[in-house]
């Protein structure tokens, strides 16, 4: 099990936010009993980005505002 201050070097250049949810979902991943711990990384830095690709798309959207 990966932690905050424990975890693979493919995560080091994640933002913090990312990271926490990279390892979340590498966690989960791991406890399902994927057993190739490279797939499970890339597999998880992949879907932790998409994550915040969409957190982010998602907080500009709700801040815009129209032009009146």
């Amino acid at each position: 099990m990966w932690t905050p201050t424990h975890f693979p070097s493919a995560m080091r250049s994640l933002n913090p936010s990312t990271r926490a949810k990279a390892i979340e979902i590498a966690n989960r991943m791991l406890e399902q009993g994927a057993l190739d711990k490279q797939q499970v990384v890339a597999l998880s830095v992949d879907q932790a980005r998409k994550w915040a690709r969409m957190a982010h798309s998602e907080s500009l959207n709700s801040s815009w505002q129209p032009r009146l």
